[in-house]
């Protein structure tokens, strides 16, 4: 073991800290953003000493507490919001402008209260959100951050977006990051900044980052990691090609529809789209138009063990999503050994790297259809390929996203930290 010179006392790496740690939704019954707060709270607890400040919303108020009978918690209650806000409320967070000075006043009282060795914000994921616990003597670490992705240039047109209230935060980034003394302020006394891929160091220029790491929010739990993949039976004979996630149109389902269209091997595979969105519709009326028949099939939204299933069957994993800011389903491919046809660009530009699949640039939609059909050509005829890839693909999931190596990652920047 290693040891981080701190002084006249250092501490080792991998020794147990007290951490005091803040949430903005964290439940482990919710979906997204507090369902993966529920889970890093969990593992960092498994091996630190923790205190968690959360929040929670009004109708689920005392399930932090629930969920975490080991853990000394202090929850606090959104704020109410009308039934026809709730979008808004789940998308802008309007209460955390009336959290910000409060929960800093508490979060201080706690400090003195407790000894602590550092402070750590999960959440909000969203990098223009700043953290009430800067500068209380401790050390800070914020995220993992993630989102705020444009959408690329290329792809632009294809992308019409009502301009709803919550988009006013997007529309004031520029601004914000600039003139927004709290905010500016809360990073610079930020000790390290998790970021989930590269881009979103790269969205928080100009503001001031000390130090980052790269750490996406997503992780394996030991059973996923130490999945054996089972023998697959093809259907019909075909290349079972498989999208999962959310049917809208920066998913690129669209894309993958004009893809398939255009293969040289076509008549060899048959692909599977699971989820659900407001693009259905477009993405029903484009593969009947484009002739595909039987060859694409919709099965909408699915139960879990359903999907598992179908990452079984299938032999490569098409995710053309072009504003994806990390890519959970990608995650869940690759632990599943499948080769990846996916965007070079946001999350999974960082995820995927080259042994495990393809990243294709972002490109105007014809040519982007044409370079995705382009690699799925090449899967399709090449099995060993395929292999090759799909093995890569698992091997680089577990060695990098398992939620152990996160930790112990997570570990050593703490040691580091409570150093200081």
């Amino acid at each position: 073991m290693s040891f981080v010179p701190a002084g006249p006392a250092g501490r080792n790496e991998g020794e147990k800290v007290k951490i005091l740690l803040l949430t903005w939704g964290c439940d482990r019954d919710d979906v997204s953003e507090a369902a993966i707060a529920y889970r890093w709270v969990r593992e960092i607890a498994n091996r630190h000493e923790v205190v968690l400040f959360s929040v929670s919303l009004p109708d689920r108020f005392g399930c932090v507490r629930e969920q975490f009978p080991d853990l000394v918690v202090h929850e606090w209650r959104d704020i109410r919001v009308p039934r026809w806000m709730e979008r808004f409320r789940s998308v802008a967070k309007p209460g955390y402008f009336f959290y910000f000075s409060k929960a800093r006043e508490f979060v201080r009282d706690l400090v003195l209260q407790h000894d602590f060795d550092l402070i750590h914000h999960l959440n909000p994921f969203a990098w223009r959100y700043p953290s009430p616990a800067y500068g209380l003597g401790l050390p800070l670490v914020r995220g993992p951050l993630a989102g705020g992705l444009p959408t690329p240039a290329p792809l632009g047109g294809e992308v019409s977006e009502a301009l709803h209230p919550y988009k006013f935060l997007r529309l004031t980034d520029k601004w914000r990051k600039r003139w927004d003394r709290r905010l500016i302020k809360a990073y610079r006394h930020t000790d390290c900044v998790l970021a989930a891929a590269p881009y979103v160091l790269d969205l928080l220029k100009p503001l001031p980052v000390k130090r980052s790491a790269i750490e996406i929010e997503h992780g394996l739990t030991g059973q996923q990691s130490h999945r054996t993949r089972p023998e697959k039976g093809n259907v019909n004979n075909k290349i079972e090609l498989l999208f999962v996630g959310r049917v809208v149109r920066t998913k690129g389902v669209r894309d993958a529809i004009r893809a398939v269209a255009i293969m040289a091997t076509r008549d060899k595979v048959h692909f599977t789209i699971i989820g659900d969105g407001e693009d259905m519709g477009n993405c029903r009326a484009l593969a009947t138009s484009l002739g595909l028949g039987n060859l694409v099939e919709f099965r909408g939204w699915c139960a879990k063990d359903v999907v598992e299933a179908a990452y079984e069957q299938a032999d490569i994993f098409l995710f053309p999503s072009f504003r994806e800011p990390t890519g959970g389903v990608l995650l869940e491919a690759m632990v599943h050994g499948l080769p990846c046809v996916t965007c070079d660009y946001g999350g999974p530009s960082y995820m995927v790297v080259d042994q495990c699949g393809f990243k294709v640039p972002p490109a105007e939609p014809g040519q982007y259809a044409n370079l995705l059909a382009n690699h799925l050509d090449l899967l399709v005829n090449d099995p060993a390929l395929r292999q090759t890839m799909g093995q890569s693909a698992r091997e680089h999931a577990v060695q990098n996203f398992d939620w152990s190596k996160k930790m112990a990652r997570l570990d050593v920047l703490y040691s580091s930290l409570s150093n200081l």
